[in-house]
């Protein structure tokens, strides 16, 4: 584990990548025992090396020993463990069963196939979760990876580096470290998908390349994640309401894309907020220091909170001294501020909260549309389930919390990920695995079945095409006016007996007379059609 993270050498880059490409192709990845061994190697690897982790990312971002264990590995080993106990589920083929009967007949299925070669790169502010979890699903998935580290991170970095050199498949997984350089070259091979973690500038640079190559990307950006206190907020639960905002807000520095940016109260509830969040924070972080609490990760990132701090207009009433050549930031409140202040101009991204107040909730939604729509996340505090599917349905967000913060991203069952402007598509858990995977189509047409499909060939005659559309195409499931899908389809229900009935008298009631089995089939498909519909249809 070393501050002087080794760099990958360019010129290796592009072999790196080939050699990975050609492990693919020999199926090594694909088998689910390879896929299995390999999540194991890494929950494995985790647990031998907790000391070391805990000690590079103390070194990298001054995170407490607990900090780590419950918001990083903690968050890892919950996601490896519930890979590894459906995996052998999620790869099998997906029958489809919801299908006519004579589609069943070919056996409709959905293949999960691994992509290929694909690249993963990680950010930062949770550099174990943010690399190791998008990895689990791309092994889970059966693919060969690339795997980017931050170069902000570097104890954290080397430390992941030697893990997965020292425990899992390098023929298969692949390291790489390095800066902007690396990156571009990295950019310049053809992968089979991407996922980025970080800022929504560097994600549409490399949307953009990826576009050249027509490969998928999954970005997984930020945003101001807004939380709402309304008017029917009971003012009794505002000790606990305010203890999970300020959690969400201030741990990891704010550092955290789905942290609270900002809080919207109603004017009716802003005292009392106000008065429970300086309770809580003077518990919480009231002796926050640069010893103990953690850092932010550059210089510059430092001075722009500090000048955000600065040059705002609202009333700070909560702070502290900081500590510039530690890269300390002391959690701060600031109150009074507007949508024109310069702490809402930007995702904040640091130990910054400031505060709305708001009198009409239809009012300020319009205002949060207007300048910071599609966040990440969107947390609401409050008793009124309509004030939830009010500001739910009217603000689209990654994820919608009630009543908590945070808590969302480690959960492995859920999905995560960003729309609009705070990024696309998603990971976590089974989500891992199907950004990973792509669904393939497939049938498995028996030869005996022609009869049944002998409508298709050219002639294609009247009646030809009315058999063919009536057991084809899905009768309506609603009328002109009531409900659009009825509980009970009778339509349905008589294709499916008048099939059953066709498939029957093929096979059992021909003659012998020197006919087809598909004139026979025809014919008697005609007959029974004409019985139940009436012959004047034809």
């Amino acid at each position: 584990m070393s501050e002087e993270l080794q760099y990958t050498d360019i010129k290796s880059i592009p072999s790196t990548i080939d050699n990975l490409k050609v492990t693919f192709h020999s199926g090594k990845t694909q088998s689910l025992s390879w896929r299995l061994d390999q999540l194991r190697n890494l929950y494995f690897a985790l647990k031998d090396n907790e000391d070391e982790i805990k000690t590079a990312l103390q070194l990298d971002l001054n995170k407490s020993d607990g900090e780590t264990a419950i918001f990083e590995l903690n968050v890892v080993y919950g996601d490896l463990l519930y890979v590894i106990e459906n995996l052998s589920k999620w790869v099998k083929p997906t029958p489809v069963t919801d299908v006519s009967p004579l589609v069943k007949l070919s056996q409709p299925k959905i293949h999960h196939q691994p992509l290929g070669t694909v690249l993963i790169i990680s950010a930062f502010n949770y550099p174990l979760t943010l690399s190791l979890q998008p990895l689990i699903g791309a092994i889970a998935g059966g693919n060969t990876v690339t795997l980017k580290l931050s170069e902000s991170t570097s104890y954290t970095s080397d430390a992941i580096t030697q893990i997965i050199h020292q425990y899992l498949d390098n023929e298969s997984i692949a390291v790489i470290n390095g800066g902007v350089e690396e990156t571009t070259v990295l950019l310049q091979e053809k992968f089979d998908k991407i996922l980025y973690t970080g800022n929504g500038t560097v994600g549409k640079i490399i949307a953009k390349k990826a576009a050249e190559t027509l490969t998928p990307v999954i970005l997984e950006l930020g945003g101001k994640s807004p939380s709402f206190i309304t008017e029917n907020t009971d003012v009794k639960n505002l000790k606990i309401i305010t203890k999970r905002l300020l959690l969400g807000k201030f741990i990891n520095a704010g550092q955290t894309c789905i942290a609270p940016d900002y809080l919207l109260v109603h004017e009716s509830k802003y005292d009392e907020t106000l008065q429970n969040l300086l309770e809580n924070v003077k518990l919480l972080y009231g002796d926050s220091n640069f010893r103990n609490y953690s850092k932010i990760i550059h210089e510059r990132s430092f001075e722009r909170l500090n000048n955000i701090i600065n040059n705002s207009h609202g009333t700070i009433i909560f702070s502290g001294e900081n500590a510039a050549d530690k890269r300390f930031l002391h959690p701060t409140i600031i109150k009074d501020v507007t949508f024109e202040d310069s702490t809402m101009k930007e995702e904040l991204f640091g130990p910054i909260l400031p505060i709305i107040k708001y009198s009409n909730l239809n009012d300020i939604i319009d205002e949060v549309i207007i300048h910071h729509d599609t966040p990440l996340a969107l947390y609401i505090f409050s008793n009124s389930s309509e004030d939830h599917n009010l500001i739910s349905t009217r603000i689209r967000s990654g994820s919608i919390v009630f009543n908590e913060t945070l808590l969302q991203a480690g959960i492995a069952q859920l999905p995560f990920g960003g729309i609009g402007s705070s990024g696309y598509g998603d990971y976590h858990g089974k989500s891992s695995f199907y950004a990973f995977t792509s669904q393939r189509a497939s049938l498995n047409q028996p030869l005996w079945v022609e009869p049944f499909f002998e409508v298709k060939y050219p002639p294609i005659s009247d009646f030809k095409l009315r058999v063919a559309s009536f057991f084809a195409v899905p009768s309506p499931k609603f009328g002109r006016t009531g409900p659009v899908v009825p509980a009970f389809n009778i339509t349905k229900i008589f294709k499916h007996t008048l099939f059953i009935v066709a498939f029957l008298g093929v096979y059992f009631g021909y003659n012998h007379d020197g006919a087809t089995i598909v004139d026979i089939f025809i014919q008697r498909v005609e007959n029974v059609i004409k019985a139940a519909l009436g012959a004047d249809v034809y």
